[in-house]
This record gives C-alpha cells, sequence and structure tokens, in this order.
C-alpha cells in the first residue's frame, strides 16, 4: 500500500519552508512548513497589521482583527480536544442549540396536550 494523505501531509509538514523565522533574540533561523503554519493560525487568532504589495508597487496597509475560530482552534488543540473546523455554510452551535430547545420544547407540549386530553 502506498502512503495515505496523512502520512504525506506529516512528512511535507516537516520540510524546510521558504521563508525564515526572525526569533527573539534577533536570529534568522529556518523553520518547517508544519512550524509556518502554526504561526500563521496564531497570527490570525490574534490579529495582526500587514502591508501588502500591490502590482503597481505601492503598499497598502491592513488590519486583520482577531479571528474568533483560529483562537478556537488553538484552545482546543492545547486543551487534548479533536477540533473539527465547520463548513462555512453548516449549520452554528447557536443554531443547533436553538434546534434542539425548540424540538424539546415542542416534545413536551405534546405530552402535556396528550396528558391533559386524557384526563376529561
Amino acid at each position: 500500500m502506498g502512503k495515505g494523505l496523512s502520512d504525506y501531509l506529516k512528512t511535507i509538514g516537516q520540510e524546510v519552508h521558504e521563508t525564515s523565522y526572525v526569533d527573539a533574540t534577533g536570529t534568522l533561523r529556518p523553520i518547517t512548513k508544519d512550524e509556518a503554519l502554526a504561526r500563521e493560525v496564531w497570527k490570525r487568532a490574534l490579529g495582526c497589521e500587514e502591508e501588502i504589495k500591490n502590482e503597481d508597487g505601492t503598499a497598502t496597509h491592513r488590519v486583520f482583527a482577531p479571528d474568533p475560530k483560529a483562537q478556537q482552534f488553538i484552545f482546543e488543540r492545547r486543551e487534548g480536544k479533536i477540533v473539527i473546523l465547520p463548513d462555512e455554510g453548516s449549520i452554528t452551535l447557536l443554531e443547533k442549540i436553538s434546534e434542539l430547545t425548540k424540538t424539546r420544547l415542542n416534545k413536551i407540549a405534546e405530552d402535556i396536550a396528550e396528558n391533559d386530553g386524557n384526563h376529561t
């Protein structure tokens, strides 16, 4: 059998990334693709500012707000939880809770209506 996707991702993640990282001491050091990806998740979680070079040579300053999904991802990974990122079109947790609550309340109302009908 050949390697599975997870095996390839692990192998590629250990390769040296195209850009290096300047650590706290000011030393430029190479990083793996895994580390580059982890740093990108942290950057998005905390929010950041960047200068983006346009095709005409000018630069655009962009401010990215902290991303709650990235924050949740980091928190759950650090707590040892399995992280499943929802699709953008999928139901949110709040919508799921609302739906479950509505279903349970309807069931309670049906049970009460049935019991009231049996007592008359």
